[in-house]
C-alpha cells in the first residue's frame, strides 16, 4: 500500500517512519513535516532526509508547512522543540537528498493527483493537512483515508504536568492541543478519519519486556530499521521510563493495515476555545465523523513493530 505521512519528527515519530521505511509492502509516496510540532522546518527536513539516508530508503519527497498553528498560540515545550531539531540524538549521516521545491500543501496537492484515494498518516499536529484542505476543497474527494495520531475520547490527556502553560488542562492530547482549529477543521471536511487516540495508544507502553525482544531481535539481526531503533532507545532513556507508549508506531502499524487494534465509530467534536479543555475531543451527538481507537493488541502491535524493524 501506499501512504503519505505527515509528521512533526519526534522520536516516536522516527520509529514509525523507521518502521513503515523497513515493511516491504510499503510505499511512501512523501514526507511532510508539521512545522507547528516537536521540530521547526528547516531541521526537520533535514532529520528527515538524513534518517532516510541511513535507512537505504527510496528517494522519497520532503517538505515543510507554516510554522504558526492556524489559530492560538500553543506550541511543544522548547527543550522538546530542540531535542528534535537535533535528531533526538541519532548517528544520521550527512546527505546529497534535497528538500522538494514544494510547500507541503503543495506537495500533498501534488501527491494526492498522482495517487488518487492515498491513505494519509499523521503524526503531529494537524496543520498541514487542514491547511491544504481549506486551501484546496477538492483534495477531500482524492484523499482515502486518513489515521490521525491524536486525542483522547474516554482518558486523561498528557498536557497537565509537561506544559506550565496549560497547568490545568487534563483532557487535551498534544497533537490536538497545538492547533484545536486544524484537528476541527480534518474532522469536520468530511474525510474518512481514524483516531489512533490515547484510549488505544494508553494500551501499548513501552515495557521493558518490549526492550528485550528488541535486544534480541537486533543480536539475532543485522537489520538497519532495528539498529536504529536499539540507539534511538539508547539515546532516549525517557523512552523506558514507563510513562512512553508506542504512539506514533502502533499508528503506523493501523494505517499500513496490520491487524494491531479495533476501531469504532463516534462523533467527535474538537474544543478550539482557549481555557483549560483546549484541544480537548468531546463525545458529541449526531452522525459519526470519525472511528477511533478504542482497543489496542499490544501483543501484535510488539510482535509486528519488531518484526517488520528485524526484516533483511
Amino acid at each position: 500500500m501506499t501512504l503519505l505521512i505527515d509528521t512533526d519528527v519526534a522520536p516516536d515519530d522516527l520509529l514509525a517512519i523507521t518502521f513503515l521505511v523497513s515493511a516491504t509492502d510499503v510505499t511512501i509516496s512523501a514526507i511532510t513535516v508539521s512545522g507547528t510540532g516537536e521540530a521547526h522546518c528547516a531541521s526537520g527536513v533535514d532529520v528527515v532526509l538524513r534518517l532516510l539516508e541511513r535507512l537505504d530508503a527510496p528517494e522519497v519527497p520532503v517538505a515543510c508547512g507554516r510554522e504558526e498553528p492556524l489559530a492560538g498560540d500553543h506550541t511543544f515545550p522548547s527543550t522538546w522543540r530542540e531535542w528534535a531539531d537535533a535528531g533526538s540524538g541519532l548517528d544520521l549521516p550527512t546527505t546529497d537528498r534535497e528538500p522538494a521545491d514544494l510547500t507541503a500543501i503543495e506537495l500533498m496537492a501534488a501527491t494526492f493527483a498522482e495517487h488518487d484515494g492515498l491513505t494519509v498518516l499523521t503524526l503531529g499536529p494537524l496543520t498541514n493537512l487542514a491547511d491544504a484542505i481549506l486551501s484546496r476543497p477538492e483534495l477531500v474527494d482524492q484523499i482515502g483515508s486518513v489515521y490521525v495520531m491524536g486525542g483522547a475520547v474516554d482518558v486523561p490527556g498528557n498536557i497537565a504536568g509537561s506544559d506550565p502553560a496549560a497547568p490545568d488542562n487534563e483532557v487535551a492530547e498534544w497533537n490536538v492541543y497545538v492547533d484545536p482549529l486544524a484537528a476541527a477543521t480534518v474532522l469536520e471536511s468530511g474525510l474518512t478519519v481514524r483516531l489512533v487516540s490515547l484510549d488505544g495508544t494508553n494500551q501499548v507502553p513501552v515495557t521493558e519486556a518490549l526492550g528485550r525482544q528488541v535486544m534480541a531481535a537486533s543480536e539475532a539481526s543485522d537489520a538497519l530499521g532495528i539498529r536504529l531503533v536499539v540507539e534511538l532507545g539508547a539515546a532516549n532513556p525517557f523512552m523506558s521510563s514507563g510513562s512512553y507508549y508506542l504512539w506514533d508506531p502502533l499508528a503506523a502499524t493501523l494505517a499500513a493495515r496490520y491487524p494491531t487494534g479495533t476501531f469504532s465509530p463516534l462523533r467527535i467534536e474538537v474544543e478550539t476555545a482557549e481555557g483549560p479543555t483546549s484541544g480537548a475531543t468531546m463525545r458529541a451527538d449526531g452522525d459519526p465523523n470519525v472511528e477511533y481507537l478504542d482497543e489496542a493488541d499490544a501483543p501484535a502491535a510488539e510482535a509486528t513493530l519488531v518484526g517488520v524493524w528485524s526484516a533483511d
